[in-house]
């Protein structure tokens, strides 16, 4: 069932990532929003649950990524997609991957983008199921959502901690990758995203990701899904892996043709405010003008 946004006028206007950035250091559910390059939700299950495009999605953090240099919430889809390629041909370039192009062009405008030339699931297997007329972004949502600076550097392994990665996505890239950063409405979560999605006192941020595991690390994450899900960091070492989460939890490499699990994940612009909610999975926040 959907339901329609509520545009109200308020004189104190409670802007959602004003909201989030206030509650730095506070504990929400089994986690805290903790001030770590950006303002994230870490632990076993925080409360940020967050009602978007008549699902539910969950907050990782507010972060300054817009060009305007405001602080943007980032949100992560709760349920996957499916499993997709990262991309056809197995190259690790973000701004020209078949995942990108399938997400910024028929899930953003909520159009059928199985016949579209991006719509696999292993190499060039059409996946069958990229209708997102009735998934995709719906226009009142759309409108949320910022074209942001996505960074593409990445490292040559994943034996680095989540502080190495989180550097490494902002300077390091496979030779044949020319330019630093892209600009879009849809990607993926940052290796880093993961890494700092447990608090530090649950995993030792000396701990390389890809040592995580169920019963040390990624058991405390928040962002840990029980399917091997991608990533947007790349492997730069190499022009056809990407890192992807394990269903394990650590960290890994795969080729870009492999299909895995895809939540989208996106940047909503700061006028977005918070009207109602508290949190939680029963009672998720409500978003509006």
């Amino acid at each position: 069932a959907k339901c329609s946004i509520n545009y109200t006028t308020k004189t104190n206007k409670t802007y959602l990532n004003n909201y989030i950035k206030g509650l730095a250091g506070t504990t929400q559910g089994t986690g805290q929003v903790v001030n770590e390059t950006g303002y994230r939700y870490e632990g076993k299950n925080p409360d940020n649950y967050i009602y978007f495009n008549n699902e539910l999605w969950r907050i990782i953090g507010v972060f300054d990524v817009s060009t305007a240099g405001e602080y943007l919430t980032k949100i992560i889809r709760n349920d996957s997609l499916g499993g997709y390629a990262w991309d056809k041909s197995n190259k690790n370039n973000w701004a020209t991957s078949s995942l990108y192009n399938l997400l910024n062009t028929n899930y953003y405008n909520a159009t059928d983008g199985t016949s579209g030339g991006n719509c696999y699931q292993y190499s060039t297997s059409i996946t069958g199921n990229c209708d997102y007329t009735e998934t995709g972004l719906q226009s009142e949502y759309r409108a949320m959502v910022e074209n942001v600076t996505w960074y593409l550097g990445g490292k040559d392994s994943t034996s680095y901690t989540a502080e190495a990665f989180y550097t490494g996505e902002r300077d390091s890239l496979y030779s044949g990758n020319t330019a630093s950063t892209t600009t879009g409405y849809i990607g993926l979560m940052y290796a880093s995203d993961y890494g700092y999605s447990v608090l530090s006192t649950s995993c030792a941020r000396t701990t390389n990701l890809g040592s995580y595991s169920t019963g040390a690390c990624g058991g405390s994450s928040w962002l840990k899904k029980e399917n091997t899900e991608w990533t947007i960091t790349h492997n730069n070492s190499s022009s056809s892996y990407s890192f992807n989460l394990r269903n394990a939890a650590n960290l890994n490499n795969g080729y870009a043709h492999n299909g895995y699990t895809t939540r989208p994940v996106l940047y909503l612009n700061s006028t977005v405010q918070k009207i109602s909610g508290s949190g939680t999975i029963t009672d998720p926040y409500k978003i509006g003008y």
